[in-house]
C-alpha cells in the first residue's frame, strides 16, 4: 500500500493530539513512517512553522475545504450596521 499524502502535500489536521497542546490546522507532510499499530504515520510541520509532530493518516485530509462548507457556516451571521 502507498501513502495517501506525498511529502510536500498540504494537509489539514482534524483532531487535537491527546499527548500535548497541539492544534488543528494546516500542515505540510515532511516524512512517512510505517506503524504496525496505527496504520500509516506522517511527520507533519505546521504551515506557520510553530509545530512539528506525528499524525496518523485518519486524522488528515486535503486542504483547502470546499468553499461551500465555509459559506454555509458564515451565511447565518448578522452584520453590524
Amino acid at each position: 500500500m502507498s501513502n495517501r499524502y506525498e511529502i510536500g502535500t498540504t494537509v489539514y489536521v482534524w483532531r487535537r493530539s491527546v499527548s500535548g497542546p497541539s492544534v488543528a490546522g494546516a500542515f505540510t507532510v515532511v516524512a512517512h513512517y510505517p506503524s504496525e499499530t496505527s496504520g500509516r504515520l506522517y511527520r507533519i510541520r505546521s504551515a506557520t512553522g510553530n509545530e512539528e509532530r506525528m499524525a496518523p493518516e485518519h486524522e488528515l485530509s486535503v486542504v483547502p475545504r470546499p468553499p461551500a462548507a465555509v459559506t454555509a457556516r458564515t451565511s447565518g451571521k448578522r452584520q453590524s450596521a
